[in-house]
Formats: C-alpha cells, structure tokens, sequence
C-alpha cells in the first residue's frame, strides 16, 4: 500500500504523527511518502534514512497536483488538518478514486480572530489562497472567484464552514481519525461529516502523564505554554511583547519555563532568566497559557492552570471547565501567587480528550478504511 502523508510543515508530521509514519514504515507491504511545502531541519532529520521517501511540494496549480498523485498513485492520501492546501489536494486525490484520511492534530476553534490588514501583510499566503482555491474549482468544474469568496467567508470572515461551502462532501475526506467523542460532534457541526465518517483514536499528548508527574514537583515555578499567536496574525506584535513583561515581572521570584511552539519566534522571549523547552513539560505548580491543545495534557497534573482570554480569542467552554480564567494582568498575579486547584480535572477531560490512543490503535483503524 502507498500512502501519502502530506501537510504545510514538515515538523508537523514529525511532532504530530511521527509515531504513526514510523510504524507504517517497518511494514515493508507500504511505501511511504512524507510530502511537505515548507522545509524543517528538524523534521527531515526524523526521517532521514528511514525507509521513505521525503518530497517538498511545488504544485500550486490543478495540473501539477494532479500530476503529482499521478505519479506516485497512492492507495490513501492523509493530511492532519481542513486547510485550503490540505482540502486542494484531497479534492484532487477524490477526484483520482484515492481514499483521503484526516488525522486531527490539536484542538480547533471555527475561526481564530486575525489582526488587521492580516492578508496585506502576508500577501504570499493570501496568493497561495487563491491558487489553492482555484485548484479545488477547476477539479469540481466551478467558477473559481466564487470559490475563492466561499473560503474567505470562512477562513477571513469567520463563517461556519459548512455555511459557506455548500459542496462540502465533495471536498472533504473520506474519514476523519478524531481525539474523542466531543469531536465527532464538532467536525459535522462545522464541517460537516456525518458519524460514520469519523473514529475515535485518543490524544496522543496524554501518554506523557505519568513521564511528567514523575519529575521532581516545583512548587514555586510557572510554566507558560506559547503559542503563534503573532506568528500566525492572530495578535499584533505589540499585545504579545505586553504580555510577556508579564512573564518578566513573574520571573522576578518565580522560574517561568516556556514550553514553545515548534513555530514560536524565540526572539520574543529574549528574558535570560527565561528557560526555553523546546520538548519537555516541567511538572510546576501554574501553568499559564490561552488555548493551546496541551491544556488538556495539563489538566491531568498537579499544578493549576490559569488561561489568560484575550480579546476576541475565547477560551473554548472545554477548557474552561476545569482552569481558572482571567482577563487581566492583575488576574494572572493573583492567581499565580496563590494555589486554586480544580478538582475532578482529569474526569472532565475525558469527555474531550480521551486517553485511548495507541499507534497499533491508529494503524489498525487505516488498514480498516483503506
């Protein structure tokens, strides 16, 4: 069996479901290939001399696409997420009679408020966009301006997606490989994919519990979990460096780890006393952080966590359940000084985050849907 594993980042695939392309691999019955846009020193290290085969994306437009899945003829195509690259190819590939599969790589929120004149600022993605978008009407024979209004209805200005793109079925992929029953929900809500399109595979994060619980407990120190939220246009730059004066001022008695994003601009934390994790959770008595997936991993330690909402970034109603929420630096002071714990964390969790995933899981649930 051939499978195609594509996504924008090539760490992703590494960070997200490494375990799983891994696993596939030792399997000589399957050729593999890891297809990415964007180069990662990191991620091609992860599968250098490893029995597949590693490709940069250069198709852009309906014709080298579908050239592409032409040449390597692949039993499935997996992409980890619904973006307008992702859904591109998987239109074609349905196009093909390719099975598609999506693996869900983190908790989703329906649309992420970006900063002002975003698609100025990044007018080579707002490009790409188009092309992509016309990548999917030229593979379903409609007119691409339209096409391109649908996804900015929804990627710019917000809309449900399955409210702006009434041709969902046949752009999304076949099956969806999801975290817990919550999500089931959440993907025919916004997506639209019927139950039986969907299987529950467990948060992979949550393997890492007891690995975390058994280091040494830091009572007075905070770990705050960053995320792209400059990076990605979701905050301006000025909001983001206000903030972690806040982290500077805690640092003043506390140990403040960050736990970065694998696309976090290190420059930003730039304090020396700051220790910067690139991997590792220190098991601490706060964790600070907005509305990263890896609340859920933390829900199930020791120490408390406080989500700081920004404006138009709401925290959603699953983390809220067991964190303590602020909304000003005051808050953050408050909290972080103090210990307000939330019992039964780990209980509620579970309704969204479940703790089933195992890879021989995951693999058995693809060779099912191939």
């Amino acid at each position: 069996m051939t499978i195609i594993f594509y996504d924008i980042n090539l760490l992703n695939q590494k960070k997200y479901i490494g375990e799983i392309i891994n696993r596939l691999i030792l399997d000589r019955q399957n050729d593999i290939i890891v297809m990415y846009d964007e180069y990662n020193e990191e991620g091609f290290k992860f599968f250098l001399n490893k029995r597949c085969k590693v490709v940069k994306n250069t198709a852009l437009s309906y014709t080298g696409m579908r050239a592409k899945l032409l040449y390597y003829q692949p039993n499935v195509f997996v992409v980890n997420a619904q973006r307008l690259s992702d859904t591109a190819y998987v239109t074609v590939a349905k196009s093909l009679m390719i099975k598609t599969m999506m693996i869900q790589h983190g908790m989703y929120i329906p649309f992420l408020k970006r900063e002002r004149f975003y698609l100025f600022k990044k007018i080579h993605k707002t490009f790409k966009y188009f092309l992509y978008s016309q990548v999917i009407a030229k593979t379903l024979g409609y007119n691409g301006v339209l096409v391109f209004r649908d996804f900015y209805k929804t990627f710019i200005s917000g809309e449900i997606y399955k409210k702006s793109i009434s041709y969902t079925s046949k752009i999304n992929v076949d099956n969806v490989l999801v975290y817990g029953e919550y999500w089931k929900k959440y993907h025919n809500d916004i997506f639209g994919y019927e139950s039986r399109q969907q299987h529950i595979i467990g948060y992979h994060e949550l393997n890492k519990v007891n690995e975390i619980r058994e280091k040494p407990f830091e009572k007075n120190a905070v770990c705050y979990i960053a995320q792209t939220l400059m990076e990605d246009g979701r905050l301006d730059k000025e909001t983001i460096i206000s903030f972690i004066k806040v982290l500077s001022k805690i640092a003043d008695t506390k140990k403040v780890y960050i736990k970065l994003h694998p696309r976090s601009d290190k420059s930003l934390y730039a304090d020396e006393r700051f220790i910067l994790l690139e991997k590792d959770i220190p098991n601490v008595s706060t964790y600070l952080g907005h509305y990263s997936s890896l609340i859920a991993l933390l829900g199930h330690l020791d120490g408390q966590i406080v989500l700081y909402e920004i404006k138009g970034h709401t925290i959603p109603f699953y983390f809220k359940d067991f964190s303590n929420i602020v909304s000003t630096y005051d808050e953050i002071f408050h909290f972080v000084n103090s210990q307000f714990k939330i019992n039964n964390k780990s209980e509620i969790i579970e309704k969204y985050f479940s703790k089933s995933f195992s890879v021989e899981k995951v693999i058995d649930i693809m060779k099912k849907l191939r």
